[in-house]
């Protein structure tokens, strides 16, 4: 895949209802881990969209979402935020709190480039969670995390009620 085909774009408030549509694709997906269903009217809901825009369009508490577009189609989306297991309140952390690519456009690339781009834009700590049975989202950003930070990471496991699954934490220097 080239890269002059891949555009990532930081979702404005005209863009929440494409990142809503994508929305029901990842939940659905991802709903072999979570055993979550739908709604009595068809859809998964995702509490914390509208989270990312307020009425004045500025996203609350670190939040930015992002659209993945391969040669202009949609491709997926990113949302980030400051929310950590470790409640850090001094230190801003970083978390990716969701992150879909298309079926379409999985195992070429664009993970990596989508996530590096991501850690690119911030410096800083990072978190990043996995549910506890997705072992293709933990090999996915084991691979990623460890290439990106040349090994230097800390992989740890977390317990409900904050998280239950494995979170893997590292610092993007300057």
């Amino acid at each position: 895949m080239n890269n002059n085909q891949i555009e990532i774009i930081q979702g404005s408030i005209h863009e929440k209802q494409i990142f809503r549509n994508l929305m029901q694709f990842y939940k659905y997906d991802i709903s072999d881990f979570t055993l979550e269903d739908p709604t009595p009217f068809g859809q998964f809901d995702y509490n914390y969209l509208d989270h990312y825009w307020t009425d004045h369009g500025i996203n609350e508490e670190g939040r930015k979402a992002y659209l993945l577009k391969i040669e202009g189609q949609l491709a997926g989306f990113a949302l980030v935020n400051n929310f950590n297991l470790q409640k850090k309140i001094d230190t801003e952390v970083r978390n990716v709190a969701e992150f879909f690519v298309m079926r379409k456009w999985r195992r070429q690339g664009l993970g990596r480039v989508f996530a590096h781009y991501l850690f690119n834009t911030f410096n800083g700590e990072w978190e990043v969670k996995q549910e506890k049975e997705n072992h293709i989202a933990q090999r996915f950003w084991e691979s990623i995390i460890r290439e990106y930070t040349n090994n230097n990471y800390l992989k740890v496991e977390s317990h409900e009620p904050e998280w239950d699954g494995p979170v893997i934490r590292f610092i993007k220097e300057l």
